[in-house]
């Protein structure tokens, strides 16, 4: 658990430090190319951040800690108009709710059947991103708890936002992987590469992308020769 603290502590340092240091990153040229770069290198720091305390969702009563850590600080930077420096702690925070969420209701067959019915709601257009809302248009709105804001190189407009949805369920699914014997790792990095995607898709295509969607097909593709055996009876032990 200590050295598992540490990974945690030092993940979150070393993207607040990231984060802290992008406005002075030279800015591309090429604008698609520098939403995209930035993008994917903030959503790399968002996902681990979020995946991370999925391991302690046996024990989530020991994520407490981290839980209240992330909330001062997040407080407190967004108290200082910190703007995307509280993005860190506010993926690490959202991350620890979909690891509760996932320990509460913790069925097997959630696990196939959350991805789905979100997914479908998701291309409905029931739930999900409003059109365009990993590409940012503008600038959020400070504190907005709903949001983890991806900053651009060289400074201005954020290069993305995800949303709370997509990070809580993010963390849910990788915690479900840990619960039920599939792939947590693999399921995380699949996640992230939809999130990149829909991301490329958006400066591509433009209009809505279902973003939630894409990150519970990925989760469903990387752990499909395992999901009949959890279908078939309840999780042992």
């Amino acid at each position: 658990m200590v050295r598992g603290a540490a990974a945690l502590l030092a993940l979150a340092l070393g993207a607040l430090a990231y984060f802290l240091v992008t406005p002075a990153l030279p800015a591309l040229s090429d604008l698609d190319v520098a939403v995209g770069v930035a993008a994917t290198a903030g959503l790399a720091f968002v996902v681990a951040l979020a995946a991370v305390p999925a391991a302690a969702v046996s024990t989530p009563i020991a994520l407490w800690p981290a839980v209240l850590g992330a909330l001062l600080l997040v407080a407190a930077l967004d108290a200082t108009d910190a703007g995307a420096a509280a993005s860190p702690f506010e993926a690490l925070l959202l991350g620890c709710v979909g690891v509760a969420f996932a320990a509460v209701l913790d069925a097997p067959a959630l696990a196939v059947a959350l991805p789905v019915f979100v997914g479908a709601l998701d291309l409905s257009g029931v739930v999900g991103s409003s059109p365009g809302a990993l590409l940012a248009q503008d600038a959020a709105r400070p504190g907005d708890p709903l949001t983890v804001e991806l900053p651009g190189w060289g400074g201005g407009l954020p290069a993305a936002r995800v949303t709370a949805t997509e990070v809580v369920f993010l963390a849910a699914y990788v915690a479900y992987a840990h619960l039920f014997g599939l792939r947590p790792r693999a399921s995380a990095v699949a996640m992230f590469l939809a999130l990149v995607l829909a991301v490329v898709l958006g400066l591509t295509v433009g209009g809505r992308v279902p973003a939630l969607a894409l990150m519970g097909a990925a989760f469903l593709a990387v752990n499909a020769d395992r999901l009949p055996a959890l279908l078939r009876g309840p999780r042992e032990g």
